[in-house]
């Protein structure tokens, strides 16, 4: 049974996020593109955090310990893991599109360039599209010279470098909330009930967001169904660093890996219809159930807790 603590939380994670979304809106923010958006999307991130706070100091009066932010004592090899899955979900999901796109050539799966001058296109696309001055062509030349895999890994590294760093604060406005306070509340849960249940919440509350054109413009209704989706292939991993862990840092690590390194997937994938050939979309679902199965063949003892209750 999940008691009335864990329905405070979502009520007001909900609560504060949606609010934000919805005051943007009032104010003109009806795009991903349109000014204000990011300042937007930025602040209902830290809805959860703020509830997970609320919910921890005022109500229940448990102090830091519910939010799961102890890591003591230290141990590296959990970030280790964790920067390993996190680095290997973009390569995963280009590779997933290069399987889509060749076995259906007009199914919207889009197609991944992996050339020097693939990349410059690619550049250059991008810069147009975000309405930036055009890139010199020599501040473009090391892009042909270099090798793709090495640019790739590159950008991966310097994700979770961003993810350390700058990220951090931002992705613990999701993680207190959903791996901290909420993932405290479910502990003694079956992790896949866990998993399907903290899948689900997590897809629903982007709702606003996505109405508004994340990761789904132009589809709205059929873009919740697909966040939806994608949060539950995703929550499986996220339960995995937290549970590894056995607390919240990991969590933020890979959440911070996953939205820096979405612009590196964009480097190399030339996208197809926003549901289908994207990062968010059907490849990217696919190949994160993919990486999910593997996380799950090899670590036994995580194995071992998806039918069985407790921590």
């Amino acid at each position: 049974m999940m008691d009335g603590r864990a329905w405070r939380f979502m009520t007001l994670a909900f609560g504060i996020s949606w609010m934000i979304a919805l005051v943007g809106m009032a104010f003109g923010v009806r795009s991903a593109t349109a000014p204000g958006y990011v300042m937007v999307a930025g602040a209902a991130m830290f809805g959860p955090a703020l509830s997970a706070l609320l919910c921890a100091h005022r109500f229940d009066r448990a102090g830091w310990s519910a939010l799961g932010v102890a890591i003591r004592p230290f141990r590296l090899r959990p970030f280790l893991l964790t920067a390993l899955v996190g680095v290997a979900i973009v390569p995963v999901i280009l590779a997933t599109t290069v399987l889509l796109s060749g076995g259906f050539p007009e199914g919207g799966f889009g197609r991944v360039v992996f050339t020097g001058d693939g990349l410059v296109d690619q550049v250059k696309g991008i810069t147009a599209q975000l309405g930036m001055p055009t890139v010199e062509e020599e501040k473009l030349a090391p892009l042909r010279r270099f090798p793709p895999a090495l640019i790739l890994l590159g950008a991966l590294l310097a994700a979770v470098f961003a993810a350390c760093t700058v990220n951090l604060p931002f992705m613990l406005g999701e993680e207190l909330g959903w791996r901290g306070y909420l993932w405290g509340r479910l502990a003694h849960w079956p992790a896949i009930r866990r998993i399907g249940f903290t899948g689900l919440i997590w897809g629903l509350w982007h709702a606003p967001l996505i109405v508004i054109g994340h990761n789904y413009p132009g589809h709205p209704v059929a873009g919740i169904a697909m966040m939806v989706l994608l949060c539950l292939v995703l929550a499986l991993l996220f339960d995995h660093a937290r549970w590894r862990a056995g607390h919240v840092w990991t969590s933020a690590l890979l959440h911070g890996i996953i939205n820096g390194s979405a612009g590196t997937y964009s480097l190399f994938a030339v996208p197809g219809h926003p549901l289908l050939g994207s990062i968010a979309g059907l490849s990217g679902i696919l190949g994160l159930s993919l990486l999910g199965f593997v996380v799950v063949a090899v670590d036994g003892p995580y194995r071992r807790t998806l039918f069985s209750g407790g921590t």
